[in-house]
């Protein structure tokens, strides 16, 4: 799995229907069942991350965390999701969330806002 995010706003990001994503924990082996709560890609490097959530409560995740995931393709068009090795791509993807969210909801994932920030 990769690394995780936090999202103070506990909100259902995607209006579609729930999709479930299952994806094995490294460490344990263990099958591990998170929501899909958004995919965004990155208009500049192109990359599409997942945005995801666990299904149940998950050691190490608190309310609200969401795991961040790259999407890949193969040649037939099956999708993979990758771990994000770096903190400076996990950076970038958090902000490329924050940006969204933040566009769809008006408040930031920490629930903030940019009339409070300039106060």
């Amino acid at each position: 799995m990769s690394d995780k995010i936090k999202n103070d706003n506990d909100v259902d990001y995607l209006d579609e229907e729930e999709e479930v994503i299952v994806l094995v924990d490294e460490e344990t082996g263990e099958e591990v069942e998170f929501t899909l709560v958004a995919m965004l890609e990155d208009e500049e490097t192109h990359k599409i991350y997942a945005y995801l959530e666990p299904v149940e409560e998950l050691e190490g995740f608190e309310d609200g965390d969401l795991l961040i995931n790259e999407v890949v393709y193969d040649e037939e068009g099956n999708e993979s999701f990758l771990p994000i090795d770096s903190d400076e791509e996990l950076d970038a993807a958090f902000a490329l969330f924050d940006k969204d969210y933040y566009e769809q909801f008006g408040v930031h994932c920490d629930g903030s806002s940019d009339e409070s920030e300039n106060k």
